[in-house]
């Protein structure tokens, strides 16, 4: 009795000492403003995440508006949004010429964080997270990341992450952030030559699956009955070489790469191109050997 009397001492005092940590972690988690910047493909974008409590009586229109107006002293921007959440208010500002470099794998882009933050009291907390391509190297004013006390946390898709948390005015102090990044060329060459050969696995997949399923229907007629689960059991591995071929696409990092590397629209289509043609000679082989085989069975009756 005693043990249990104590035992439940012990968790309302654990109780006590952390709700008071919790509350704490929250509210600063609250107070802090978040800004990411996308350095990835051909999406260049800025988004903010400022606290609803931050705003005050201030309209988000108008929030939006100041943002846009301190932006645009540097930058030309494009498309503007806003989207309210549950704690939080979420700006998007499309940037048109972010880079002042994007040729033959070198991208350089100069960010003056007055523009950026100065928007911000000096020493409100805030957390600025760049998202760069994972096949890309990167240097901020010559310095590597954690030498200006950023952190790489781990991620599995295709961006590579940098987050900087602190005081605004410790990002005034360094005036310009000069981010100079190199796509590393020998690393983009083989993984493309691994995302390309996929289309030849799929060929070849669906050349030997679909004849050994014809042979398998010709040679036993009576297997015609379940000719639709065989269909689909010799479709499998197909289906497999096209989920693979994604998976890879979104882990190596091609997909940012790409969108670097190449011009609008024809990274798009390097992107693309090679799924879909796998999506499509998957129908294509199968459909004409069940034609083939629903041929070659009604000659034989006949």
């Amino acid at each position: 009795m005693k043990k249990g009397i104590l035992t439940l001492i012990l968790f309302f005092l654990i109780a006590m000492i952390t709700i008071p940590l919790t509350t704490k972690a929250k509210t600063v988690n609250q107070d802090k403003v978040e800004v990411e910047i996308g350095l990835i493909g051909s999406d260049h974008h800025f988004v903010y995440k400022i606290p609803k409590h931050l705003h005050k009586d201030m309209p988000y229109t108008e929030m939006k508006n100041g943002i846009q107006a301190s932006l645009a002293n540097h930058w030309k921007i494009g498309e503007t949004r806003y989207e309210a959440n549950k704690s939080d208010v979420s700006y998007t500002f499309y940037i048109q010429d972010l880079f002042q470099e994007k040729q033959d794998g070198q991208l350089k882009v100069a960010i003056p964080y007055r523009h950026l933050v100065g928007m911000f009291g000096e020493q409100d907390p805030i957390q600025l997270r760049i998202l760069a391509s994972k096949l890309s190297k990167w240097t901020v004013n010559t310095k590597d990341w954690t030498a200006l006390g950023f952190m790489e946390p781990f991620t599995f898709l295709s961006e590579r992450e940098y987050v900087y948390e602190g005081a605004v005015q410790e990002l005034l102090n360094q005036r310009v952030g000069h981010f100079d990044g190199t796509i590393q060329k020998s690393q983009l060459l083989v993984y493309s030559v691994i995302y390309f050969s996929f289309m030849a696995i799929q060929l070849l997949a669906c050349l030997i699956l679909s004849r050994r399923l014809k042979r398998k229907v010709i040679k036993n007629p009576d297997n015609l009955h379940q000719f639709r689960k065989l269909n689909y059991l010799y479709q499998l591995v197909p289906i497999l070489i096209i989920v693979a071929q994604i998976v890879f696409l979104v882990l190596s990092g091609l997909i940012t790469a790409f969108g670097l590397y190449f011009s609008p629209g024809i990274d798009l289509l390097v992107i693309v191109g090679p799924v879909l043609l796998n999506i499509i000679l998957l129908p294509t082989f199968f459909v004409t050997t069940e034609s083939e085989i629903s041929r070659e069975l009604n000659n034989n009756s006949l």
